[in-house]
């Protein structure tokens, strides 16, 4: 196992330990399953994507990355 390290503004830093504190969790742990998650579903999302080819327009993609720039996250658009 490598090791990785990132900085994290003072804000998410206190979240993730107040997460992994409700979960009985280290915040190490807590990324770590939160990245393998991550990590799973993208891949996921790109074989049913080779699969099948669908995908969505430009006009919603770039809407859901403006969205992302000004802050407000949500989920990827299908």
């Amino acid at each position: 196992m490598q090791t990785l390290s990132i900085k994290l503004p003072d804000e998410i830093l206190q979240r993730l330990n107040t997460l992994a504190k409700q979960n009985h969790n280290t915040v190490e742990g807590l990324v770590e399953s939160l990245l393998e998650d991550y990590t799973n579903t993208d891949e996921a999302r790109l074989a049913e994507y080779e699969r099948s080819g669908h995908g969505i327009s430009h006009e919603i993609a770039m809407a859901w990355l403006e969205d992302l720039a000004e802050g407000h996250y949500r989920p990827c658009p299908k």
